[in-house]
């Protein structure tokens, strides 16, 4: 039997096999965002509480932040290389209607709507096989699709909670 520990906000949770966490949190210190387990503030903004597989691959991740003020990492939806673009404010992994179609993604699921910050938009959901970045390979993860989405994909928060994050400033450090 496998016990899972998460280190997020500098303490440690230990989860058994099947167990999830309830949520994750986004914490402000003074400047210093963090994701933490457990409700920090009584308005902490709540990122997620959905489940995919676990990351089977352990490592860490440093990104900086490029001239688009935005982090990026190169990975792979599919086997398909692609860039994503880091995003803590996306409950989901998203990829455009085009790297879906390169993909090989045929159809989707859990057609509807969400809000983004360019408006609600029209959205469907699909469970990809495989999904990689830097040293972290994960399957059996959720997606939305998004028509209009101008860059390859989102890395969202369904993947990013699985793991620690610390951003100082300019740059970002991921690690699990």
């Amino acid at each position: 039997m496998a016990l899972l520990i998460l280190a997020l906000a500098g303490s440690a949770s230990m989860l058994m096999p099947g167990e999830v966490m309830a949520a994750v949190y986004k914490c402000d210190d003074h400047g210093k965002v963090t994701y933490s387990g457990t409700k920090c503030a009584s308005d902490a903004q709540v990122l997620s509480s959905a489940s995919d597989q676990p990351i089977n691959e352990h490592g860490s991740l440093t990104l900086y932040l490029n001239a688009r003020h935005s982090f990026t990492t190169q990975g792979s939806i599919n086997d398909l290389p692609v860039t994503f673009v880091v995003d803590t404010g996306a409950s989901v992994t998203t990829i455009s209607e085009r790297t879906a179609i390169r993909a090989g993604i045929k159809s989707c699921t859990g057609a509807g709507f969400v809000a983004t910050g360019n408006g609600v938009v029209r959205t469907c959901s699909v469970t990809i096989p495989r999904l990689a970045f830097g040293t972290f390979h994960l399957s059996d993860v959720t997606v939305n699709i998004l028509p209009s989405l101008s860059v390859d994909a989102l890395l969202g928060m369904n993947v990013l909670r699985k793991m620690k994050i610390n951003q100082q400033e300019d740059v970002m450090f991921i690690s699990n």
